[in-house]
């Protein structure tokens, strides 16, 4: 996580907009900015049981384009987990608009997961 943070300004800087509460499915997500210059991050946390597969979870984004997934929870470092659920690496927001952004995108989202989108991989 330290890595995260250091690798995406966005996390550190202070733009911050709760956007999405979803108390039935127990989904919050929230959008981080740098004022003035963007790079925008959106943090997803589920404290669902159950998996959402099949990009089924709709979600707003504030752009629309090529994402990245920079931080998946679900993948462990030192611990081979052979059911792995996630979005292959990035998401392409083409919906309409949602959650009160401008576009969206279904995505999906493993259970009790932390996913984390950016518009580029960052940089230091």
């Amino acid at each position: 996580m330290m890595w995260l943070r250091r690798k995406q300004p966005a996390l550190r800087g202070d733009g911050l907009n709760v956007f999405h509460v979803d108390n039935d499915n127990r989904v919050i997500a929230f959008h981080r900015w740098l004022p003035r210059i963007g790079r925008d991050v959106v943090v997803v946390a589920s404290l669902n049981e159950s998996t959402f597969y099949s990009h089924s979870y709709r979600l707003g984004l504030p752009g629309e384009g090529h994402w990245q997934e920079v931080f998946n929870s679900d993948v462990y470092d030192n611990f081979f987990n052979p059911s792995v659920q996630g979005n292959s690496g990035s998401i392409t927001a083409d919906g309409p608009g949602w959650d009160g952004m401008p576009n969206s995108v279904g995505i999906t989202l493993p259970a009790n997961s932390i996913l984390v989108f950016a518009k580029d991989f960052g940089d230091f």
